[in-house]
């Protein structure tokens, strides 16, 4: 059964992150206390409706706690924090939050949101993909559109050296170290063979990553 998400706050963050979690073929579950906002976004996910989410039993009837993961994206400081509490209570396990300050970062990870976020333009599809991910283990923005990311080699990129695999032909990325654990490799050579559950660090367009991503998890 696919993963769902919830996404609370319709702004250009959490439109970004709700849309692209679709797209990615997650079910996804959009809620703001702004009509205008949920009009904009319904047509692109599965569920979306009008909810105050500081109110405790509002929250509750929409649904959200039947949620696999819940991303926090107001931008109300106070409200970030409350609704954060309530899904606690609530029993959600999996809160993700967009945080605007350090502050504030250290306020949600001390009533329990699972990971912080500081949102750029286009940090709502690193989200979504790390979020769709378990073989993700960090998104580092080197510029606008090209990333580094820690990747979980699967199942399907062992036993294959980076030759057969020919990831900057096929995808646009390159592979600049593997962490076998007792061994780092700086610059692999096309001859270095991958194996499962080795750590991967990949540079690439965003676009690029996606779609190696969507691969070799498939």
């Amino acid at each position: 059964m696919k993963k769902q998400f919830g996404v609370i706050g319709l702004g250009r963050f959490g439109t970004s992150v709700a849309r692209n979690l679709e797209k990615l073929g997650y079910p996804v579950l959009a809620i703001d206390n702004n009509a205008e906002n949920v009009e904009q976004v319904k047509d692109y996910v599965s569920f979306a409706d009008i909810v105050d989410a500081t109110n405790p039993e509002a929250l509750d009837a929409s649904g959200i706690k039947n949620c696999d993961t819940v991303v926090v994206a107001v931008g109300d400081v106070e409200s970030s924090i409350l609704i954060s509490l309530i899904l606690e209570e609530l029993g959600v396990v999996n809160i993700i939050a967009k945080a605007a300050s350090d502050i504030h970062e250290r306020v949600l990870k001390k009533i329990g949101v699972k990971e912080v976020v500081f949102p750029e333009a286009d940090m709502g599809f690193r989200v979504a993909n790390k979020l769709t991910s378990a073989n993700i283990l960090d998104y580092i923005e080197i510029t606008p559109g090209v990333d580094l990311i820690e990747y979980i080699a699967t199942k399907k990129l062992s036993g294959k050296n980076l030759k057969e695999l020919a990831l900057r032909n096929r995808f646009g990325i390159n592979v600049i170290a593997i962490n076998k654990g007792n061994e780092v490799i700086v610059s692999p050579s096309a001859e270095d063979v991958i194996e499962e559950g080795a750590d991967l660090f990949i540079v690439g367009k965003t676009e690029d990553i996606y779609e190696f991503k969507k691969e070799f998890e498939a």
